[in-house]
């Protein structure tokens, strides 16, 4: 696990490589992933780095390699994974890999045109055969001769006409009646349109989507009509064919297409078969060739990082590593060197210079889940307590007081369960869909929320919306048979005689209760406040341990114990008040103002000590306060909760005003002894390196009283007003809860309960089918929909309510020069380096000639 509850310690380095073994040392450095490398050229452009070139060669390859899988995507051509994760390509095979999947791309170029070209034609072929399947019923016996044509018009109009122009095509379904009317209004209704009861889906050959078409043929009059009839034909992008004139021609044509259309088949499939050929080839080597251009690029990309001293022919860059991986990071710079065999090691010295350390948490499989939920508010600051190993605990607990149900429990269990043994198989299958990669990525988190909530239905005692009855019920009937004959419902007095107290929850008889929501409505509402205000209080308490860590001394007295002092004086209190009522006041007492009737109120009792109000007895034989001196005790603790307030706002102000005004006074000092008796035998740039640490000191401790002042306004503001609405905010436990087990109520009670009420043959059919129904509303409202919102409330309580008491989250995430989050990744920043690069090659040449 790590340093778990504490980021790594990292140390920022200074790596001096030789260009020989730069690659393969990279390579190493990849593999072990524990290396962070700074941009040491940043103000030069990114395509004007080193190794440019190489890194755009690269992107080449793997555009290829994109293509060709695209291609093998659209045959269904399995990749085959490489059994062995095979190492970066080597600057040597560089050109060969090139070659040859250049001469992969022709290849595939070259059959998808000659297939394309081939389709084409067939679709040609079958577009002609289902027009005159489809048109010619339509038009019969007419031939459309010129002969016959000049007859019929000087028969019908007595003069000769204009002649006769047929179009016969394909128009797309959507399309076609919005084609037919414009046809209609440019012609004037002067159109013979006749179309095709079925229709037909064509696939495109460029495309390969699937097109539903329909044949017409539309006979005019005139060459002027005509032409706006192609004109109509070719805006709606229409596939026009020749009519043949004779019925006869007709047949033969239809013969001739099927004869056609079976050859363009048989050649179709055989080219079809030689394109799968060549790409299951392709597929048998394509994993490994990804994966080794991948991993050159991204080493190509990381000596671009690097800075080339001519003088002294090494590469000079900067990377944070941490501080246990430091003597594996040193033995792999030596090894490589060796193995190399270059004449100066390469090696790695520690850097002074003063710099803000990324944040490193190492994670497991089982904590990466949990880690990922607060890297999503923010990324710890350097060396604060990581609240992650503390939501392993927390998160699920929370979930399972809002989820408490001991089915959905287990159907949450189940689902996490399954993913975990499917486990290899789905994390060596890559998928690229998100919502699957979230669920799978979070089956760890998936399984303790499933198990802290059948810890939570137990609790509650909640089964799908039933009770179980383990160890027998406190209450017992004191009841005749007669009554109970004649009553359906009767009542309990707990002042009676009673068995034992239910071993663990809440007693089952509370669900047959009429009253069961009252008593859940107290009890939960109750315990969601002692949950908040004990998660509250942890949060501040982990905040002492960062003020000890950074040795802030002064934030314990001046922050820490007021802001603890503030909490317990009003919120302890109030929860000391809910347990004393419990022990306090019982139905078997003979003292009437130790009766539960007689028991006041704790919301008014808090609301009245914090007007500072005389509290009022319940009846009049009743006691105001449930002890003596609570009124006293109550002004004491607003009086102290009060004067909290000005320590909190005042008091780190005031201190590290008069603190940096002695700590800058010797740093100043400090500075001008530096300059003035400097050794001769530091160097430039140690020099320049320690004046900038004492420079980073002194404007460290320039901070004005008004900023100060303005900042601990602001956290002292949000401290005290947060604190009563974060007591409330966590409410949303006992509202999400009563919800949750409410709707499963009713759907048992809407759903279910109608085929457990059949008492014929029927009822077995009719248990099925409500079983479905049940089982399907449970699982997508109760366990999906509910569960997301409370997995977002128990999201919002750790962001909001616990995480502001000591969390900062203003740091920056160590992402080290790893292969395995490289290959993860499809992130591809190198296209508009490349392109950059292309258009300055361009402009050189231009300007040599």
């Amino acid at each position: 696990m790590g340093h778990m509850l504490r980021s790594d310690l990292m140390t920022l380095c200074d790596v001096y490589l030789q260009p020989e073994a730069a690659f393969k040392t990279l390579d190493q450095l990849g593999e072990m992933g524990c290396v962070q490398f700074l941009d040491m050229n940043a103000e030069i452009p990114p395509f004007q780095k080193q190794y440019v070139s190489e890194l755009c060669r690269c992107a080449e390859m793997e555009r290829k390699l994109r293509y060709i899988r695209s291609e093998m995507e659209k045959d269904g051509i399995k990749v085959y994974q490489a059994q062995k994760e095979p190492s970066a390509l080597p600057p040597n095979e560089m050109i060969a890999l090139e070659n040859q999947l250049e001469k992969w791309e022709d290849d595939i170029i070259e059959m998808a045109a000659n297939q394309v070209n081939i389709l084409k034609n067939y679709v040609r072929l079958l577009e002609m055969h289902y027009i005159l399947e489809e048109v010619g019923p339509l038009v019969g016996d007419t031939e459309f001769t010129m002969e016959n044509v000049l007859v019929q018009n000087k028969v019908e109009a007595g003069e000769l006409g204009g002649q006769l122009y047929v179009t016969m095509g394909l128009v797309a379904r959507s399309r076609c009646y919005s084609f037919e009317m414009m046809l209609w209004r440019v012609s004037r209704g002067n159109i013979y349109f006749r179309r095709a009861v079925e229709d037909k889906i064509i696939k495109d050959p460029q495309t390969g989507l699937e097109v539903r078409k329909v044949a017409f043929i539309a006979i005019c009059q005139g060459e002027e009509l005509n032409i706006r009839t192609q004109k109509v034909c070719n805006g709606y992008r229409v596939n026009i064919y020749p009519c043949p004139k004779s019925n006869d021609e007709r047949l033969d044509t239809l013969d001739k297409l099927r004869e056609e259309t079976l050859d363009i088949e048989q050649v179709l499939k055989k080219t079809y078969y030689h394109r799968c050929k060549a790409l299951r080839v392709i597929a048998r080597q394509w994993d490994t060739c990804m994966v080794q251009v991948k991993k050159a690029k991204a080493i190509y990309h990381n000596l671009n990082l690097f800075n080339l001293d001519i003088t002294k022919n090494c590469l000079i860059g900067q990377c944070w590593v941490p501080n246990l991986d430091v003597p594996r990071v040193q033995d792999t710079l030596q090894q490589t060197s060796e193995s190399v065999g270059t004449t100066v090691p390469s090696f790695m010295t520690k850097c002074v210079v003063p710099a803000k350390p990324p944040t490193f948490h190492r994670t497991n499989k089982f904590t990466h889940g949990f880690q990922a939920l607060i890297n999503a508010y923010g990324d710890s600051t350097y060396r604060e307590i990581n609240p992650g190993l503390f939501t392993v605990v927390t998160f699920p607990f929370l979930f399972g007081l809002m989820f408490s149900d001991i089915g959905h429990g287990i159907i949450l269990v189940v689902f996490a369960t399954w993913m975990i043994l499917k486990e290899k198989q789905y994390l060596a299958e890559k998928s690229d869909d998100e919502i699957w990669n979230i669920f799978f990525g979070g089956r760890y988190v998936i399984l303790l929320l499933g198990v802290f909530s059948i810890y939570a239905g137990f609790m509650f005692n909640d089964i799908f919306s039933r009770c179980i009855n383990i160890s027998g019920s406190y209450w017992l009937n004191q009841h005749y048979s007669e009554i109970l004959a004649v009553s359906e419902k009767f009542d309990l007095n707990p002042s009676m005689i009673t068995g034992r107290v239910y071993w663990f929850g809440i007693d089952p008889v509370w669900t047959l209760s009429n009253n069961q929501i009252m008593f859940e409505n107290s009890i939960k509402m109750k315990f969601s406040i002692i949950i908040g205000v004990a998660h509250m209080m942890f949060g501040i308490c982990l905040s002492l341990f960062d003020h000890m860590y950074f040795r802030r001394y002064y934030a314990i007295l001046l922050e820490f114990i007021p802001q603890i002092v503030f909490l317990m004086c009003l919120f302890c209190w109030l929860i000391f008040m809910i347990f004393y009522k419990w022990f306090k006041y019982g139905a078997k007492t003979r003292d009437i103002t130790l009766t539960p009737g007689c028991a006041p109120q704790i919301l008014i009792l808090f609301i009245d000590m914090c007007l500072l109000s005389k509290s009022k007895p319940v009846e009049d034989e009743c006691l105001a306060y449930m002890f003596s001196y609570q009124r006293e005790i109550q002004i004491g603790l607003i009086v102290v909760a009060v004067l909290c307030v000005p320590v909190l706002l005042f008091g780190t102000p005031v201190y590290l005003v008069y603190r940096n005004k002695r700590k800058r006074e010797i740093c100043v000092t400090q500075m001008s002894n530096f300059r003035r008796y400097q050794r001769r035998r530091d160097t430039e740039v140690l020099t320049k390196q320690l004046e900038e640490i004492m420079k980073a000191k002194v404007a460290k401790y320039t901070t004005s009283f008004g900023e100060l002042m303005i900042h601990q306004s602001v956290s002292t503001i949000e401290y005290v007003l947060s604190t009563i609405s974060h007591t409330a905010s966590y409410l949303r436990l006992w509202a999400l809860s009563l919800a949750h087990a409410e709707l499963s109520v009713m759907l048992w009670k809407m759903i279910f309960r109608i085929g457990l009420s059949k008492t014929t043959y029927l009822g077995i059919l009719y248990i099925f089918l409500t079983f479905a129904i049940w089982a399907m509303f449970t699982i997508s409202i109760l366990v999906v929909m509910e569960g997301m919102s409370a997995f977002l409330h128990t999201l919002r309580l750790h962001w909001v309510e616990f995480m502001s008491k000591f969390y900062l989250g203003r740091g920056w995430l160590f992402k080290p020069f790893s292969f395995a989050s490289i290959l993860a990744s499809e992130d591809d920043k190198t296209e508009a380096i490349c392109k950059r690069k292309a258009k300055a090659a361009e402009a050189e040449a231009e300007a040599k000639i």
